[in-house]
């Protein structure tokens, strides 16, 4: 996937950028600074779809030969150029916190993961409105705040299923039903149990499974009951349980061992499963 990005052009001052990659797709929060004003465009092989929470002063953008159009409360409209459209546009902020999130995808690499078939005459949609994309986009705004390798599985789910709601008014995605059988489902739990210290991936599970991330998601929480990100944190959780009284190990050493790269983040997904804090849980078990 090339690392195309949308770069505002003429700013008087560079923007605060986050920005996370995985095969197939990316996703990046931009916040430009207050009361900046910049010119913009974007015509590459990446479909870009963003989410804004953006106030213009003034501004326009148009798409190919269409007339410009001049909205000024952006907020909460998305806004989804396809591979090779043409747009281009100018805005001049309001004095207040704008930003935006957005997803670039390659329909290249993930057409065949989904079963999907991206179509060539796709129209430029400019400050539309769709609740399930608007909810995805808003979670990886979260998630780009979060360093934590916790997160990757429900990053790529979350990241496929935001190509799926862009689809699905356009293709009607055949159905399939895979199926992990008992040998495949032994493998990614040993898979796991082998790992949880370490990066684990969707695409890592789904390769261990013999299937597309896609795939492997539906068909994991089908033969389990939850998704691959819920049992990779589960299992994160209850081992770390064991841990402290063990190995009479520090708060962050736990998390280190369960994968966790943020304490942080570690105590407050212990806090949301356990109903105690990591370190109140190794003093009751002494």
């Amino acid at each position: 996937m090339t690392n195309q990005r949308f770069e505002l052009k003429n700013s008087r001052n560079a923007a605060v950028r986050r920005h996370l990659l995985w095969r197939g797709f990316s996703v990046e929060h931009v916040a430009p600074a207050s009361g900046d004003s910049f010119s913009y465009q974007w015509q590459g092989d990446l479909h870009f779809c963003a989410l804004h929470d953006i106030l213009l002063k003034d501004g326009g953008i148009k798409a190919g030969s269409d007339r410009e159009n001049n909205l000024k409360d952006l907020r909460g409209s998305l806004t989804h150029v396809p591979k090779d459209a043409d747009v281009r546009g100018w805005s001049e902020l309001t004095e207040r916190p704008n930003s935006y999130v957005a997803m670039y995808f390659d329909p290249v690499e993930l057409h065949e993961e989904l079963d999907q078939r991206f179509p060539d005459d796709w129209r430029v949609r400019l400050y539309f409105r769709d609740a399930e994309v608007s909810a995805s986009l808003r979670r990886f705004t979260m998630l780009l705040a979060q360093v934590d390798e916790a997160d990757v599985l429900f990053a790529e789910t979350l990241g496929l299923m935001t190509v799926l709601n862009l689809q699905r008014t356009n293709v009607d995605p055949p159905v399939r039903n895979p199926s992990l059988t008992r040998g495949v489902m032994a493998r990614v739990v040993d898979y796991v149990e082998a790992n949880l210290g370490d990066h684990i991936s969707l695409e890592d599970l789904a390769a261990t499974a013999g299937l597309s991330r896609y795939h492997f998601n539906r068909a994991f929480k089908a033969a389990s009951g939850e998704s691959p990100y819920q049992y990779v944190l589960r299992r994160r959780i209850e081992t770390a349980q064991s841990l402290p009284v063990e190995k009479d190990w520090s708060v962050e050493q736990v998390a280190a061992a369960v994968g966790f790269r943020n304490p942080s983040y570690f105590q407050k997904m212990f806090k949301t499963r356990v109903g105690l804090n990591p370190s109140d849980v190794a003093r009751v078990s002494r």
